[in-house]
């Protein structure tokens, strides 16, 4: 049956930036229509109605960057910086624990409480990349157990095929359905033999994703191993293209954007987590002004307690202004940023991150009853609409999540899990990994 949502004030999000009081019409699990309440009544007489309610409608978001099981470690390294975490006794014991046998499900209960907090944040994309054994297989079946779309990014420094000559599959089922990519993790841990598999499988056609040029330290190490910054050994290895997404990219010089850009890869900032960790401040701005897709990240929940992707917008916008101006980057392109620069991201442009006939129907509703998103003005000559949504908005502030044309959350109730059971989960895996590694 398809679905008319009527009575929404919809954000697009698209090329043309539309913003109005429209329906929308959902077929077969795609956007068929957008347009007048009552041409769209009469077109779609025998459409399930779903009253809005004059609630704001616009596309899912697209969280780029998520470590999932490091949400039962929440809060353990508060006071440290990125390398202050090597001598984080707690915090390496708790990676340690995460990846054994006997603790799997207290990992399967964090990754699946992280994509509960994601979706009914209005996150309905996801990445995410295991930093524990076992994590990205967990990570794939949960994704699809709570009826989100995802990427896992592979941690393999062989970079082995997903399938050999003959067709096989060399890799498990479950990290090809979600789509997977390769990870690099980072400069520390970069050596020639993964780079050289790296390149082998990015020549194939490989989606690879490293955390790259995140703090000063990381960029030294790379001219000590490679002889070039970052980005330059990157460069130098052919490993920049459309198929090659940068995690934070903090230090990053005008020469080496211009690789960026003119290769057309892609950064995936984290601005929460990149400031929690004193890591500095990404030239986002000049990222976005040479053309380079920007999509946003909420990281691990030991830098940045939320999965909230509405807060990391806010990150974004305050974080730019203060570097650059109070016009560093308008609210509109944030919150593309945030949904198109994701799907660009992931290989899903075109596919999801805007509203626009055949794109996928993943959809979002915003409670305008908040007072935090009033007053909502919306004009010929002037609209607060956009800067609501990403200086005012929150995750609570979404009531309804649709993926694939499908309800994943109604009325801030997740369909598919239990959330209180989660909760109930969370506590106890918590405890116990905490009476484990003190």
């Amino acid at each position: 049956m398809s679905v008319l949502i009527e009575n929404a004030f919809v954000v697009t999000l698209d090329d043309r930036g539309v913003m109005g009081d429209f329906a929308v019409v959902v077929e077969a699990g795609r956007i068929a229509e957008l347009g007048p309440i009552d041409a769209l009544r009469a077109r779609h007489a025998g459409a399930e109605r779903v009253n809005a309610d004059g609630r704001l409608l616009m596309p899912g978001l697209v969280n780029a960057h998520l470590h999932a099981e490091l949400h039962a470690l929440k809060g353990v390294v508060e006071e440290l910086d990125l390398h202050g975490w090597v001598r984080a006794d707690r915090l390496n014991r708790g990676l340690h624990a995460l990846g054994l046998e006997e603790c799997r499900w207290i990992q399967r209960v964090a990754i699946r409480a992280a994509l509960a907090e994601a979706v009914l944040a209005g996150t309905t994309t996801v990445a995410t990349y295991g930093v524990t054994l076992g994590a990205d297989d967990v990570a794939a079946e949960e994704i699809t157990r709570i009826g989100m779309r995802g990427h896992v990014a592979i941690r393999d420094v062989r970079f082995a095929p997903a399938r050999g000559a003959t067709g096989e599959p060399v890799i498990p089922a479950s990290r090809l359905d979600p789509p997977r990519m390769y990870r690099l993790h980072a400069e520390e841990a970069l050596d020639r033999a993964e780079l050289d598999a790296a390149v082998a499988a990015h020549r194939r056609g490989e989606r690879l994703i490293m955390h790259a040029a995140e703090t000063r330290q990381r960029v030294h190490l790379a001219r000590l191993r490679f002889g070039a910054s970052t980005i330059r050994m990157l460069a130098r290895a052919d490993l920049l293209s459309d198929r090659v997404l940068l995690s934070h990219a903090v230090h990053v010089d005008d020469e080496e954007a211009g690789l960026i850009a003119d290769a057309g890869a892609v950064v995936i900032s984290s601005p929460a987590a990149e400031m929690k960790l004193a890591d500095g401040i990404a030239p986002i701005t000049r990222y976005l002004e040479r053309g380079i897709t920007v999509a946003l990240g909420t990281d691990a929940a030991i830098c940045n307690n939320s999965t909230d992707m509405f807060l990391e917008c806010r990150q974004l916008g305050l974080v730019q202004k203060l570097a650059v101006g109070p016009a560093a980057i308008p609210a509109e392109r944030i919150l593309r940023c945030a949904t198109a620069g994701g799907a660009q991201a992931l290989g899903m442009a075109g596919t999801v991150g805007a509203i626009e006939p055949g794109r996928a129907a993943d959809l979002i509703l915003i409670d305008t009853d908040n007072p935090r998103v009033q007053p909502l003005v919306h004009r010929a000559d002037f609209s607060n609409v956009a800067a609501n949504l990403v200086f005012a908005a929150t995750g609570q502030d979404v009531t309804d999540v649709m993926v694939g044309g499908e309800w994943v959350v109604r009325n801030r109730r997740i369909r598919t899990v239990d959330q209180a059971e989660i909760a109930a989960q969370l506590a106890r895996a918590a405890s116990m990994l905490y009476d484990r590694i003190g």
